[in-house]
């Protein structure tokens, strides 16, 4: 029997072995219920029911045994499923994530939130540094889970990664910067420009260092930040200088009086959750990945 027949069964008892009061209870037919009960002793070659004159009158000692087995049964399913859907509320144990203050607001506003107010009793501590100083201390074991961009060049038989976001980087600058009236930015325009960029514990700003040099472009870096709110109010206020950022940002956050243009041949912007490999992993790290794995899939 599967889980509905052992509900019909059992209910076949509860109700005195009255079958047209089970079968109203169950909102199925009389005749669909003695046959569900004909048909299982008939394959399986036993009597789970006494009868005269073809009337159930209780159960055979074979049917009380299987009576006791199937209560166990239904209960143990009915625990699986409530734990199923309430599997936040027994959560325990600590975590460290560290994720990049720009993923963070872009990626991660809404999900770590919710997260930590679904599981009380667990403690999420989010390390706020830049991916590329993430990158060591992932490896060093002083976080548990990482947010970091691809390619964060990995052993992958040390790390495994998951990717949560693809995008590419664009420029940012004010509608009054004389770059405002291009549709599309190439690299040259930006040759010695003045830019705001992120300081280099971050990896786009390796990844923005290695561009420069494949398209022989020397901008002039003003100032260097781990802030990318602070880089955009730059650009914003000062129409000389132009910021690059991850292109989400555009969409996520309408400023006023600031333009955003792709870059011709980008640099791809791909963030992905990282943990060392083990053999074993604690709840919370297997709760906590499986859980921002599914948000991320479902925003």
């Amino acid at each position: 029997m599967d889980i509905k027949q052992l509900r019909y069964f059992t209910a076949i008892v509860e109700h005195n072995y009255n079958l047209s009061h089970a079968a109203t209870m169950l909102y199925i037919s009389q005749p669909t219920l003695s046959m569900m009960i004909n048909d299982f002793e008939k394959k399986e070659g036993v009597k789970l029911f006494k009868r005269e004159r073809s009337r159930i009158t209780g159960l055979t000692y074979i049917g009380e045994r299987y009576y006791e087995d199937a209560l166990k049964v239904l209960t143990v399913y009915h625990d699986m499923i409530s734990n199923l859907h309430n599997n936040h509320t027994d959560n325990e144990g600590t975590i460290t994530i560290g994720i990049p203050p720009l993923v963070l607001s872009v990626v991660f506003s809404t999900i770590m939130p919710t997260l930590i107010l679904e599981n009380p009793n667990m403690t999420i501590d989010v390390k706020e540094l830049g991916a590329y100083q993430l990158k060591d201390e992932l490896l060093l074991g002083n976080v548990d889970l990482a947010v970091l961009l691809a390619p964060a060049g990995f052993n992958s038989q040390l790390v495994e990664t998951y990717e949560i976001q693809h995008s590419e980087l664009a420029a940012f600058f004010s509608d009054k910067h004389d770059l405002a009236q291009k549709k599309n930015i190439t690299w040259q325009d930006l040759n010695n420009r003045h830019l705001a960029l992120f300081d280099d514990s971050f990896m786009i700003n390796h990844f923005l260092t290695a561009a420069f040099g494949r398209h022989q472009v020397h901008p002039n870096i003003l100032l260097t930040s781990g802030s990318w709110d602070y880089m955009l109010n730059a650009a914003r206020i000062n129409k000389e200088v132009a910021t690059i950022l991850p292109k989400p940002i555009q969409d996520l956050y309408q400023i006023e009086g600031v333009t955003c243009r792709p870059i011709e041949q980008p640099v791809i912007w791909t963030v992905i959750l990282a943990r060392l490999k083990k053999s074993t992993y604690s709840h919370p790290e297997s709760f906590i990945l499986d859980s921002l794995l599914n948000a991320v899939n479902h925003k």
